[in-house]
């Protein structure tokens, strides 16, 4: 495990075969899905299915089958309703190999606030990472499994799918170690940022090593006018550039000389 366990509060839903059957579950996909109206708080979405529809909820002739592994809240509150290790009545098909994640949303175009969407990046990274899977291709959205004309859900994550997918890439990056929780930027809250993977402590420096004493230039050619001297053999030197040219290349030097960039005088390597 690479990723701390997120800060998830216990509300178990008891047995019933309305919302927790008790069904075996070896997840392969997280679901993510929405609570279906903005600005309503994900505790409301966990009373109705602990304390309504496991109890046995009536609509329209019909009893109700619906509960989730988590819900969100919109202050990120993270609560698990269903051990992740039975099923739960949220994905339809995909009941039977993914966790359901049901999140909260704000707004017109229900977008999520900024501590949800932190809570949703680690909740479903952990997640991946327990299991060993791909944020970029196991995370899915209740629509990918039922179809759009069915249901659009999350409805902000399928009417913006760009949005989409800088989620999963953000998960991916919080998996892979690229980036910590609090690098986490809310890209769906319409302030056109995104989430930034630091550079690689590991990056190389390129240098030269000098094979034989070769004259240094003020500028990128191989004119007389242009020597202002000479590195001598054994010397090491930053590259910054190479200047790609219709005979032997040159390179410019951290200094701001050029040199040959003929292996017969110079040697390159990294540090």
């Amino acid at each position: 495990m690479t990723i701390s366990k997120p800060k998830i509060t216990e509300k178990w839903q008891k047995k019933n075969k309305y919302g927790r059957p008790g069904t075996p579950l070896d997840y392969t996909k997280v679901a993510i899905h929405y609570t279906g109206e903005a600005d309503v708080k994900g505790s409301a979405t966990v009373n109705y299915f602990n304390n309504v529809v496991a109890n046995g909820c009536i609509v329209n002739g019909k009893y109700v089958y619906a509960s989730a592994h988590f819900v969100i809240d919109l202050d990120g509150t993270i609560y698990q309703l269903i051990p992740i290790d039975e099923r739960c009545y949220c994905t339809n098909s995909a009941n039977a190999y993914a966790i359901g994640v049901e999140v909260a949303t704000t707004g017109k175009d229900n977008h999520y606030t900024d501590a949800t969407y932190k809570a949703m990046v680690h909740l479903c990274a952990w997640l991946c990472d327990r299991k060993g899977l791909n944020p970029k291709k196991d995370i899915i959205r209740h629509t990918d499994v039922v179809g759009r004309a069915y249901k659009l859900c999350p409805i902000y994550m399928v009417l913006n799918p760009k949005k989409y997918e800088q989620f999963r890439l953000d998960c991916y990056n919080l998996k892979a170690g690229k980036i910590k929780v609090s690098d986490i930027i809310n890209c769906t809250n319409g302030k056109g940022k995104v989430t930034v993977v630091p550079t690689a402590a590991t990056a190389k420096t390129k240098c030269v090593r000098i094979l034989k004493d070769v004259n240094i230039h003020n500028k990128a050619d191989f004119e007389k006018e242009s020597v202002i001297g000479k590195v001598t053999a054994g010397g090491a030197y930053t590259v910054v550039e190479t200047i790609k040219r219709s005979g032997t290349d040159m390179y410019k030097l951290k200094s701001g000389v050029y040199i040959t960039a003929s292996p017969k005088y110079v040697e390159v390597f990294e540090k």
